[in-house]
């Protein structure tokens, strides 16, 4: 499981790019909703067995290299 997400026919597999807590990394969260949804992007998930929601506003699947933008914050 290593690398970008693939993307997801029928999803809008719109991109938000996070650092990890160490600046070393980029973790890549991707849109599991229906293509042309309305309202803000989301991705569920379980952590530790519970359930995890993220949502964003931003599709930052347009940045150059999401690589460098995290190491400029």
């Amino acid at each position: 499981m290593f690398g970008a997400p693939k993307d997801v026919i029928g999803e809008c597999n719109a991109r938000l790019y996070l650092g990890d807590d160490y600046g070393d990394n980029v973790c890549t969260i991707r849109c599991g909703l229906p293509v042309d949804h309305e309202g803000p992007h989301k991705e569920e998930f379980k952590r530790g067995g519970k359930p995890a929601v993220i949502t964003w506003h931003v599709d930052e699947r347009e940045e150059e290299n999401p690589d460098k933008s995290m190491m400029q914050s």
